[in-house]
């Protein structure tokens, strides 16, 4: 599935492997990254291979994280998508913004198209989102598009609210 899924302010598509040094900007970003199991890139290296995985998921499954451009400006400001748990059996719903977009209703917007194409496209499957405790303003997003808190688990090693 390489359609665009598009919102009133986003449009998102597949990773490309040009697009690594944009999205080094939040992928390197200490803050950005704060609460994500795995934490940041280190080196644009780094985001290469993130972008591969991404790839290849997108790949084998017809969905994985997106990049999002913004339809003002054409530039990547994110990700957005959906990817496997590291189980390989769930699929998570995730978001990451670049730090000047954030509060300003981008991760509910892109969520909500997410939702919209999982319901289009795997209907039927759960859908999960993992949090860490201390990422209240994330919270609050997913809360909005409905999730709800069931339990907590370790991700790749750092304690999440599924």
């Amino acid at each position: 599935m390489t359609a665009w899924i598009e919102t009133e302010r986003t449009r998102m598509r597949p990773f490309e492997e040009t697009d690594a040094e944009d999205a080094f900007v939040w992928f390197s970003d200490a803050e950005v990254m704060k609460f994500i199991p795995g934490g940041r890139d280190f080196t644009l290296n780094d985001t290469r291979n993130r972008i591969a995985k991404y790839r290849g998921h997108q790949e084998r499954f017809g969905f994985s994280k997106r990049s999002i451009i913004h339809r003002e400006t054409g530039k990547l400001i994110g990700d957005a998508g959906l990817f496997h748990m590291p189980d390989g059996k769930r699929i998570e719903l995730g978001y990451r913004l670049a730090r000047q977009c954030w509060g300003s209703g981008f991760a509910l917007e892109v969520g909500r198209a997410w939702l919209k194409w999982f319901d289009e496209h795997l209907r039927g499957k759960a859908l999960f989102a993992d949090v860490h405790a201390e990422n209240i303003r994330s919270q609050r997003v997913l809360s909005k598009l409905g999730f709800h808190h069931t339990h907590e688990e370790m991700i790749l090693n750092m304690p999440m609210l599924i």
